[in-house]
């Protein structure tokens, strides 16, 4: 059984992840372009404490960066926050891995974090991300209709979820 874990990008990690990523035609048409310079400034921006209330972690396969994991807007006052994610490309993808980290992304932010309630968003059209959050137990709350131009023209619906973690995680 592969071993997915959530932790600290090194800088070097950060790289390795996103020279192996390829962008998902399913939310955006255009390729995605490796360059060091601009992995290095978001590396910077993601890193350095700038972006007050994230958390940026990379998603580890058996040691290996696959994904990008981000607690975002926490709020204390709230307990809210918001989650994203990116899997590098489809040699990671429909194993269960995005799954598996959302699921440790909601232990973290509930049991390190203090966060009852956790927030997520895709588009209409991607039924295997609604699949997640139906399998982890979060439920429909908002449809934004129109809410995303993707690069080659297509509009689509944003879906917002939401999870009561003091219901438990599946």
């Amino acid at each position: 059984m592969p071993r997915i874990t959530l932790k600290t990008f090194t800088e070097e990690e950060y790289h390795a992840f996103f020279r192996g990523y390829v962008s998902d035609p399913l939310m955006d048409a255009a390729p995605f372009v490796y360059s060091r310079e601009q992995v290095s400034r978001s590396y910077i921006y993601n890193h350095s404490g700038v972006r007050e209330n994230y958390v940026h972690l990379g998603v580890f396969l058996d040691g290996d960066p696959v994904g990008n994991f981000q607690l975002k807007r926490l709020d204390a006052k709230k307990k809210t926050c918001e989650f994203g994610i990116i899997l590098q490309n489809d040699r990671v993808k429909n194993r269960g891995i995005g799954t598996e980290a959302i699921r440790q992304g909601m232990i973290l932010a509930r049991d390190q974090y203090g966060m009852k309630t956790m927030i997520g968003d895709t588009m209409g059209r991607n039924a295997p991300m609604r699949r997640v959050f139906e399998k982890l137990g979060f439920t429909l709350f908002e449809t934004v209709p129109f809410a995303f131009h993707l690069s080659d023209g297509t509009v689509d619906d944003r879906l917002v979820y939401r999870k009561n973690m003091m219901e438990g995680i599946k």
